[in-house]
């Protein structure tokens, strides 16, 4: 088959709990080349989310937990902001830089573009998280828990 090519496994490394006006919000980085994106990545992650995430984190409908996917690539960098709402339901939203603009993080989400394998990965990952944790957790939601739960490997 044309244009398939063969996974190659990459860094997937949970960077840090980053809190931001009530927000908690895991921050996840995915390299091709190194073990961590560069910070500049992290950091516009950071703002992208700060601007998107609902001014509310903390109501009814909504828990104040979330979290970031920055992915430095050779083709394209890619930040994912990812939220809880409701009980069972994910907010999300992609952006991407090309190669020759890598700071420039454009809006994708609308165009049906969404995820790669390697951030799949981890969206997979926090679904298990969530539910493991808050959903059928015997002893009801657990937020510790859940921020506790992190993915580490390479995939």
């Amino acid at each position: 088959m044309n244009g398939i090519h063969p996974h190659t496994p990459r860094r997937i490394r949970f960077l840090e709990l980053w809190e931001h006006e009530g927000w908690r919000m895991k921050l996840y980085g995915i390299c091709e080349n190194d073990d961590a994106p560069h910070r500049e990545y992290i950091e516009m992650g950071k703002s992208i989310a700060s601007r998107l995430l609902p001014r509310e984190s903390d109501t009814p409908d909504r828990h104040g937990l979330g979290f970031v996917v920055i992915h430095e690539a050779t083709m394209f960098n890619q930040i994912v902001v990812d939220w809880w709402e409701r009980s069972n339901e994910l907010r999300h939203h992609v952006f991407k830089a090309e190669t020759r603009h890598p700071l420039h993080f454009e809006n994708i989400t609308a165009t049906g573009e969404a995820f790669c394998v390697w951030e799949l990965r981890v969206i997979g990952f926090e679904r298990d998280a969530w539910v493991d944790t808050m959903l059928d957790n015997p002893d009801g939601m657990d937020v510790m828990a859940y921020l506790g739960r992190r993915l580490n490997e390479d995939s």
